[in-house]
């Protein structure tokens, strides 16, 4: 049988990783989707100066890593998948 998550989120990029977080701690079972590496563009970035709640030097992926870390302990599911299309019709039959 499949798993039916409350939320779905597509992109493992830093708004995927709070929507993640935010939705995980309204006790939602969700599900981040990312093809690649987690973290989106600011997981290559060397150093970040002007991200809201980011500290003194700071890099992306310690801040990346962080921001997983911290959904995973609400209960996010992260998962590797290429989306390749959705079919927002089916979904609303459910």
């Amino acid at each position: 049988m499949s798993h039916i998550y409350d939320i779905v989120i597509i992109g493992g990029g830093p708004a995927g990783l709070s929507a993640g977080l935010y939705a995980s701690r309204a006790k939602l079972d969700v599900l981040v989707i990312e093809k690649e590496k987690f973290g989106g563009q600011a997981a290559t970035t060397a150093e970040l100066e002007n991200y809201p709640g980011s500290i003194e030097n700071c890099t992306g992926p310690a801040l990346v890593e962080r921001m997983r870390k911290q959904a995973e302990e609400f209960g996010t599911t992260f998962a590797k998948y290429e989306i390749v299309e959705v079919d927002f019709l089916m979904i609303s039959k459910y």
